[in-house]
Order: structure tokens, then sequence, then C-alpha cells
């Protein structure tokens, strides 16, 4: 039986459509990253097409099937709005493959996110200037945060890992 994360968005007051107030919004499939980027260009893996910026919407199931080939999904949403306001505004949801588990979220605009079969990853923060990385906005980026935890640093060069095969 594959591995399937479930992944469903609701909201109080919308019932339908588009997800609004995150500038990008996505589902990303991760086994590695580049150490010398951040944000989503630091990742390994592939976007999810059915969520996506353009094409997440509330109170639609989407099938995250890809957890065959990948360690986890990264949900990330980087909130509209002034750039000193959205450290606290984005949603950062990276996942794992658990049955049985269910991982929620509420987002600062009501958004609740609720994956089943998966277990949210903790991301734990790393001190500006870390490794010599003078820039904080990348020692500060989540996604790169997250990516030193799940895979060390400096990250394995990309063909070292083994990429795991889809049946």
């Amino acid at each position: 039986m594959p591995k399937t994360i479930l992944l469903e968005v609701t909201h109080p007051t919308q019932n339908s459509g588009k997800i609004e107030g995150f500038r990008f919004l996505w589902a990303f499939y991760v086994d590695g990253y580049r150490s010398d980027k951040h944000c989503q260009p630091c990742f390994y893996g592939e976007l999810e097409h059915q969520f996506a910026t353009n094409t997440a919407s509330v109170d639609t199931v989407v099938a995250l099937d890809e957890m065959d080939r990948y360690p986890y999904v990264y949900i990330c949403g980087v909130a509209s709005g002034k750039e000193a306001e959205l450290w606290h505004r984005n949603l950062h949801m990276p996942l794992k493959f658990v049955e049985g588990e269910v991982a929620e979220a509420t987002t600062y605009n009501g958004y609740h996110f609720r994956a089943t079969n998966a277990s949210r990853i903790r991301i734990p923060c790393l001190p500006d200037g870390w490794e010599g990385i003078e820039d904080v906005k990348h020692t500060r980026c989540k996604n790169f945060q997250f990516a030193v935890s799940a895979f060390g640093y400096p990250s394995p060069p990309r063909e070292a890992r083994p990429m795991a095969v889809k049946d």
C-alpha cells in the first residue's frame, strides 16, 4: 500500500475557493537541500502541483502520494503583508508519513490545515552567524533550518544520497 498523506484545509467562514492571504502557498516533497540557498530554492525534490499558490483551495482533500519517494513534504505559506509582520504570519508545516497520526495547524487568518497519516516535524532555530553564514535571512529561514535539522550540515552531495524508487 502506498504511503499517502491526506491534506485538507478548512476555514470557519469560507466554504470553498482559493486560499487567501498568502503570496505563496505550496507543498514540496523534500529529499535533501542545497546549503548555499534558503527558502524553497534550497530544497531538492518536487512541487505538488495540486497544492500550490494557484491551486490550493478550501474543503478539497489533496492526496500527497509521493511519500514512498520522499521522506518529507513541506507545507509552506508566505503571508501577504508588511515584511516586519510576516515572521509570525507565515505557515511552516513540515511533515513525514506516519500511518494513523494527524498533524494540524491554524494560520493567522483562520485556515485550519489537517494532515492525516502525518507527523509534524519540529523546526529548531539556528543562531545568527551560525557556521559563518552572515546573511540573517539565510539562517532565520525556516525552510533552511528544517533542512539542516533533517539532513545535517553541510548538505550531503546530491549524487551520494540514494533515491527511493516508487513501486
